[in-house]
């Protein structure tokens, strides 16, 4: 008895591109639908690849400030503040930081808003920026946020109040973003020895 076994050939078919193309009014529709969707993901990350985050805090009782997530680096919460003798009066006093003492701002000073007195529960924001490290007294941590630094509307100058080096710009017109390194450059809060 002979068994006859039969080979399985493969088609010989061949595939093209166009074979694969939507046919119906259905499929062109989907494929439009997931085109628009890749493209608004697409948009949507570059856009955001832009955006700077930032720590939103209050100074005073209705003004908001924000400091960008690269140079604040902690908040911290109930800390004893010492207060100085014979500095500047907008160094609000130093605080021990993990056993290093951390000199801190009062930018209600330098920004000329009226001040209020420190208690334990106000917030001091540890920023780093120009080979310092300081803190920045907030009366309230107000969440954080981020902008496009092309979308920031420009601060408005007022003589004898803010300089403009201090702020880079506002965000939605309301939050004003602070330029840590502007700020730390000031002469006025950098202590030099005497020789």
């Amino acid at each position: 008895m002979h068994v006859k076994i039969q080979q399985h050939k493969k088609p010989n078919k061949r595939y093209f591109a166009a074979g694969f193309m939507p046919q119906g009014e259905e499929d062109l529709r989907i494929l439009h639908e997931r085109a628009e969707l890749f493209a608004k993901h697409a948009i949507d990350n570059i856009e955001n690849a832009h955006e700077v985050s930032y720590v939103k805090f209050r100074l005073g009782v209705h003004e908001q400030y924000g400091i960008p997530y690269q140079y604040a680096k902690e908040v911290m919460h109930n800390v004893t503040l010492t207060k100085l003798p014979f500095v500047p009066s907008l160094i609000a006093g130093i605080i021990n930081r993990r056993g290093m003492l951390l000199a801190v701002l009062d930018l209600k000073q330098l920004f000329h808003i009226q001040p209020t007195e420190y208690d334990n529960n106000s917030y001091i924001i540890v920023v780093m920026g120009n080979g310092m490290t300081i803190g920045i007294l907030a009366d309230g941590i107000e969440g954080s946020n981020a902008y496009d630094p092309i979308t920031l509307d420009v601060s408005l100058s007022s003589d004898g109040v803010i300089k403009p080096e201090y702020i880079v710009g506002l965000h939605k017109g309301r939050t004003a973003i602070i330029n840590v390194e502007g700020i730390l450059s000031d002469p006025q809060i950098q202590v030099r020895s005497k020789l």
